[in-house]
């Protein structure tokens, strides 16, 4: 009898749940490896997207725009260009963002999507995507053979700039803690160059280098990782001399480097393999063989070890930090573009068919330091300064009246690097009040009744940035009884 009673009961649960399943798709919770959500946008996303402080998805178009998608999956808005957008976005501390377009130009684009500036200065196509110094200072690369260092205001910077190279550079440039930027180009050169823009020295391996496509990496002692398409894997130490023998692929290593906390450097091929590399000697730890499609995006690392990557077999790989396979989610498309993630484990990949897909993960977020995804961080700043942690401000004290809806305001919270996805209101004084939203940048309250005195309530603002720092910041409400609350008094008006 026991058995027939959790047979009907497990048939009514399976009934249930694909009730459920079917009337409230949204209603379960995705597990690891499931789609959270998809949106098409226009044609082929060859651009790594970049991730906002509100989690505002950012990705480049084939067809000519840069889109804006919100965390729940339905576009913001798009920013129209006149060429393809292959360049990746990069954010400034901010939230304005940066990118190339086929039509030679640089586009500085407001968080609402409005236009602040174009610089107009490059003279071919720029499928390079921007780097940002510590300074503000924004650095990108053009086929016309030129590193071009824009100043945040659009106008470009003086001295020598800008810095030509012996080929077109699609390479991303990266940006040294010194202030040194490194970037490749397709003559097959590896360029140290100077902020003033003054050659530093220049690798070419006795010219038997080819070319560069694949982002330099930056490592904690100076080492400069790239890739290149002569099928090779290249360490340079910060003094331009080679620190290992370069390491043998089966294929054009088109993938940016990235570093692990352990110090062994990911990178993919042309092969279909993803290599793991001890940064001491370039040795093998281990390689992962994929389904057959060229691997010519990065890999990403996050902060519980698992490694992300998106491959030409239209798959999106998880493996353990051991480089064995995790679990695997298919994708429409062949997904060449990096994949990003932010605070709370969600990825994002865009494929060659044009979908943006969000990808449900057990990991929280990328790991700190080092290098762990393309162009370093969440906001592709391409910069491997060390984590400075965001300030919260959570908005000046306020006299409110009794009845009233009061707002809080974080949007001054600021960050300089990582980005700030996590806002988190806590109530640490005073009458209990129940806000609209503890998680939102601006939340509302309905300010309490008051007898006699004044009421006084304080607020905690907590931010907390991509690389895990958080900061604080308090506020305080006073609410004074509403002048519709001391009555009111009749009196006449006498001869």
């Amino acid at each position: 009898m026991g058995h027939k009673r959790i047979k009907k009961t497990n048939r009514y649960f399976s009934l249930t749940l694909l009730i459920l399943t079917t009337l409230f798709p949204a209603s379960l919770p995705a597990a690891e490896g499931d789609k959270k959500w998809d949106i098409a946008l226009g044609q082929s996303i060859n651009s790594s997207p970049a991730i906002g402080h509100d989690g505002t998805i950012y990705a480049g178009n084939s067809d000519g725009n840069l889109y804006a998608v919100n965390s729940d999956g339905t576009q913001k808005w798009n920013f129209p260009t006149q060429g393809e957008v292959t360049s990746s976005p990069a954010i400034g501390s901010d939230g304005t963002l940066y990118f190339g377009s086929d039509d030679n130009n640089l586009y500085a684009v407001n968080p609402d999507g409005t236009q602040k500036w174009v610089f107009f200065g490059a003279g071919n196509v720029i499928l390079s995507s921007p780097a940002i110094s510590s300074t503000g200072t924004i650095y990108v690369g053009s086929n016309d053979g030129n590193l071009y260092a824009v100043k945040s205001d659009g106008t470009s910077e003086l001295n020598d700039w800008p810095f030509f190279a012996d080929g077109a550079i699609t390479s991303s440039p990266a940006v040294a803690s010194d202030g040194t930027i490194y970037v490749g180009s397709q003559g097959g050169k590896l360029y140290a160059i100077e902020s003033t823009g003054k050659l530093k020295w220049e690798f070419s391996n006795n010219n038997t280098i080819g070319p560069i496509n694949s982002s330099p990496a930056i490592d904690s002692d100076g080492t400069i990782y790239f890739g290149s398409d002569d099928f090779k894997v290249y360490a340079v130490k910060s003094d331009g001399t080679l620190k290992w023998a370069p390491v043998e692929t089966g294929g054009s290593v088109l993938s940016s480097p990235i570093i692990r906390e352990d110090g062994s450097i990911l990178v993919g091929s042309g092969d279909g393999k993803l290599y793991a590399l001890k940064n001491s000697d370039g040795s093998q730890v281990w390689v992962f063989q994929g389904d057959g499609g060229a691997i010519r995006s990065s890999p990403l690392v996050a902060s519980d070890g698992i490694i992300y990557f998106g491959s030409d077999d239209q798959k999106l790989h998880a493996l353990n930090s051991s480089g064995t396979e995790k679990w695997t989610f298919q994708a429409g498309g062949m997904v060449s573009a990096s994949s990003a993630m932010g605070l709370g484990g969600n990825i994002f990949i865009g494929t060659e068919a044009g979908i943006l897909y969000a990808v449900q993960t057990a990991s929280e977020r990328l790991a700190s330091g080092l290098w762990p995804a393309f162009h370093h961080d969440a906001r592709h700043t391409g910069r491997n300064n060390t984590n400075a942690g965001p300030t919260a401000k959570a908005g000046d004290d306020q006299t409110v009246k009794s009845g009233n809806t009061v707002t809080l305001n974080g949007s001054s919270s600021s960050d300089p690097d990582y980005g700030i996805p996590l806002y988190q209101w806590t109530q640490t004084e005073g009458e209990t009040v129940t806000l609209s939203d503890a998680t939102s940048i601006t939340p509302n309250f309905s300010a309490p009744s008051v007898d006699d005195e004044n009421k006084i309530l304080i607020f905690q603002l907590k931010v907390t940035d991509n690389g895990g720092l958080t900061g604080t910041h308090s506020v305080q409400i006073t609410v004074e009884k509403n002048d519709e609350d001391k009555g009111c008094f009749i009196g006449t008006i006498g001869n």
